[in-house]
């Protein structure tokens, strides 16, 4: 088995990578492998200037990676997240002393500053169509134009000094490798064989999938733009269906008083829950409702969701639609609120009892985490 050295830079706000990163590390601990594990966070240093300079290259970083590679002898390097303390310092260590490394694409980053491919509204790729001025332009990282050079130039830098030519790539579904590749559309700066696809994986929760079906569809999640928020408010304040809110964000208050201006009694929030008690939820929802605004970089929602044998109703817009076999184990719509009711419409006359048993067996042969390990394992056997 063996050794694997698991990097990951903690933002200052935990987000999913966290959680991504923790969980492979379990299940590698649990199929017998032996995982050190190198954090930073960004809150460790609150000088903006050592922030900056750590962004481009973090010397305390190369000297501990290569130190951890010689004294725990390992035979791989998984990084999940180097922004900004860790820094791309951390596949020079590696490659320096011989060891492949390994990079999980959790976001757009190397493509586009605010990692996204979302502004003003609207999912937007005018980087790679006009160049990076346009990000500049927009101020995209941040909304700050320093901010957003300076993650532009540290790409450029270790794009151009060839390091990521040397680096291997797990992305988390084929849309996402094929955005990738567009960094290879003038020159070629990553190597297209040493690209995988991995999805992320989820276990089962503690719940009864063959539990009867509420009267409800469900969103899980942050209540805000990106998410699709006020899309799917106003596509069920027409259909007249219930659905529940579970979540917080920065549209909450704005959902409230649209549901109460209207008097709508059909939209319900339940506010931001613990993981049990979302799950419990989901379980018993008709179908999990996913309307992202931008492309997102995966969909945990729509596999938990197929864990339970709940189908997804998902727009057709980048990645969690991606993972929607439409007519299968949900329904796909086009982004809009005629496409949404549309969707949930035909939902209504399906064979619901099909649809859940295809969902669980969508995830039991895709997104279990013995079928994660197998494909993990196998991409650290051709590293």
């Amino acid at each position: 088995m063996q050794n694997v050295l698991i990097v990951h830079n903690h933002y200052r706000i935990p987000g999913g990578e966290d959680t991504v990163a923790k969980n492979e590390a379990e299940l590698l601990i649990k199929h017998g492998h032996r995982v050190i594990r190198y954090e930073r966070d960004n809150s460790e240093d609150r000088s903006k200037i050592s922030l900056f300079l750590n962004m481009f290259f973090s010397f305390r970083t190369y000297r501990d990676i290569r130190r951890l590679i010689r004294n725990e002898k390992i035979d791989v390097v998984h990084v999940h997240n180097t922004l900004f303390m860790i820094s791309p310092s951390v596949y020079y260590a590696a490659v320096a002393e011989g060891v492949p490394v390994v990079q999980t694409m959790h976001n757009f980053r190397l493509l586009c500053p605010a990692a996204t491919f979302f502004r003003n509204g609207r999912v937007c790729e005018e980087c790679i169509k006009h160049g990076s001025g346009c990000a500049l332009n927009g101020k995209c990282y941040r909304n700050s134009l320093l901010q957003t050079a300076a993650v532009l130039l540290m790409n450029k830098l270790h794009l151009m000094s060839g390091i990521y030519k040397k680096v291997h790539f797990i992305c988390l579904t084929k849309f996402n490798k094929d955005k990738l590749l567009l960094l290879n559309r003038r020159k070629k700066l990553i190597d297209p064989r040493k690209i995988y696809i991995k999805p992320n994986f989820t276990g089962k929760a503690d719940i009864d999938k063959d539990k009867k079906t509420g009267d409800y569809y469900l969103v899980l999640g942050r209540i805000e733009r990106l998410k699709g928020s006020s899309l799917i408010a106003k596509a069920f304040a027409k259909n007249g269906r219930r659905i529940i809110f579970a979540g917080n964000g920065e549209q909450k208050d704005a959902l409230m008083q649209y549901i109460g201006r209207r008097g709508i009694d059909n939209i319900e929030c339940a506010g931001q829950l613990g993981h049990e008690e979302a799950m419990e939820l989901l379980a018993g929802a008709k179908a999990l409702i996913v309307a992202p605004q931008w492309y997102e970089t995966f969909g945990m929602g729509v596999i938990e969701a197929f864990s339970l044998g709940v189908p997804v109703i998902a727009s057709d817009l980048g990645n969690p639609g991606s993972l929607v076999s439409d007519g299968i184990n949900g329904l796909k719509f086009k982004n809009s609120v005629k496409g949404l009711n549309a969707a949930v419409e035909r939902f209504e006359t399906m064979d619901r009892k099909k649809l859940s048993e295809n969902a669980y067996k969508e995830y039991e042969l895709k997104y279990s985490p013995e079928v994660n390990y197998r494909e993990l394992k196998e991409i650290y056997d051709n590293l």
